[in-house]
């Protein structure tokens, strides 16, 4: 195991006193088992596997795999999305016109609609980033 938690370090080039740091360990002990003095305890397994969320557990203590877990590529826009507050894409809000479009002399503002879709919550700011690196900022009731 002290061969790859070595291999671990250069791979992420961290010093021993910067890992013993970042996993809240005595400095001395990394040094310990760097140099093969004493063995790595479970707790100090569980501190590496806690701080170091990607690295592949079975690789670590058993040497099998590789390094790193594999990146589960999540895509944004896939259903179903993971939060549990689902949000409706604008196609399916603009189908219930009941919801967006005031009843005839019904003068509501954007906030006002809002409220009436989530009435627990009201929008304080929305952010829109574009693809030139600017943004516009709208509070909605300004």
């Amino acid at each position: 195991m002290k061969e790859r938690i070595i291999k671990f370090l250069t791979h992420e080039n961290l010093t021993g006193t910067r890992f013993a740091d970042e996993i809240g360990v005595q400095r001395s002990s990394v040094s310990h088992i760097l140099s093969g003095r004493n063995n790595p305890s479970f707790e100090f397994i569980q501190k590496i596997l806690s701080r170091y969320k990607n690295i592949n557990s079975e690789w670590l203590i058993m040497g099998i795999g590789s390094m790193y877990k594999k990146p589960e590529q999540m895509d944004l826009f896939a259903s179903p999305m993971p939060f549990t507050n689902k949000i409706q894409p604008a196609s399916a809000l603009q189908k219930s016109n009941e919801i967006l479009t005031p009843p005839e002399g019904d003068k509501k503002n954007q906030s006002d609609i809002i409220t009436e879709i989530i009435p627990s919550r009201k929008v304080e700011k929305i952010l829109l980033f574009y693809t030139d690196k600017t943004f516009d900022e709208f509070t909605p009731g300004k």
